[in-house]
């Protein structure tokens, strides 16, 4: 939270907006041990948690069995967060990272853990490397497939009966859809989450205590997300909107820049910096 407050005054420091003048607080009390926990530091990269949570809470975040579904600008950001918190960093813990998407240019403005040099490579794979750059503890498994029917015999019933919880970072409904009914079929909670331009959502579920994801109706999806047509076209609109994309970009972003450079050639370059 705090790094998005700096990243933004950052961006109006330069004059385009006002900075921001006023302090955000957030308490989450509940999410505090109701029993009495050993808070005693251990002399390691988890004490502030430890002395918050407690040894046994950061225990059995070492030990957590995770799936993680979707390596985007979300995904960047969670398994971000499990390697520096320590989640699955323990002997018997261990996250499963699935994207079948690939980096694209247009990604890197805020999918944060990727660089110029990642473009074409599998967003999953990267995304964890260097995750476990951050914590060399991290027990990852990438795999660059879809999670959908047609790969149940990689996540198969031994593999979702191994897990003990679930985290969708995907970019549309089909696959959340499906991930919810896998986790209310296996009973195995859910963090369900996505963003959409400057919307987003988050829902925790829990089978048998909370409302699942397809319970409700989300409103139509409006846009396709570009990595997905530029890797992994699979709807006709897909590969409607992909020629739209090319026609664009061949005869019409190009000629326009050509216009423009022809009119003012120093101001083109100038701008373009």
């Amino acid at each position: 939270m705090f790094g998005g407050f700096i990243a933004q005054e950052i961006v109006k420091f330069t004059g385009k907006y006002m900075p921001l003048k006023q302090w955000a607080h957030y308490d989450c009390f509940e999410s505090l041990p109701p029993q009495a926990v050993n808070r005693e530091p251990m002399n390691c990269r988890y004490d502030d948690q430890i002395k918050i949570y407690g040894r046994e809470t950061q225990e059995k975040l070492g030990n957590v069995k995770t799936f993680m579904i979707g390596a985007g600008a979300l995904g960047c950001e969670y398994v971000k967060a499990m390697a520096l918190m320590g989640l699955a960093c323990g002997p018997n813990g261990s996250v499963t990272v699935t994207d079948n998407d690939n980096i694209e240019v247009s990604n890197l403005n805020r999918q944060f853990l990727f660089r110029q040099g990642d473009v074409g490579s599998s967003k999953a794979e990267t995304a964890c490397a260097k995750a476990k750059a951050m914590n060399p503890d991290l027990k990852v498994t990438t795999h660059q497939a879809f999670v959908s029917p047609d790969t149940e015999d990689l996540f198969n019933d031994d593999f979702w009966d191994s897990l003990d919880f679930i985290v969708n970072a995907v970019d549309n409904i089909k696959a959340r859809l499906y991930v919810d009914r896998q986790c209310v079929w296996y009973e195995k909670p859910l963090l369900e989450s996505g963003t959409l331009g400057t919307k987003a959502n988050s829902q925790m579920i829990v089978p048998h205590k909370t409302q699942a994801y397809g319970d409700s109706q989300d409103p139509p999806e409006e846009s396709i997300p570009m990595c997905t047509l530029r890797n992994f076209p699979n709807q006709i609109e897909h590969c409607i909107e992909w020629g739209r994309d090319q026609f664009n970009t061949l005869f019409c972003s190009r000629v326009q820049d050509a216009g423009e450079f022809l009119k003012g050639p120093d101001a083109f370059v100038a701008q373009s910096r």
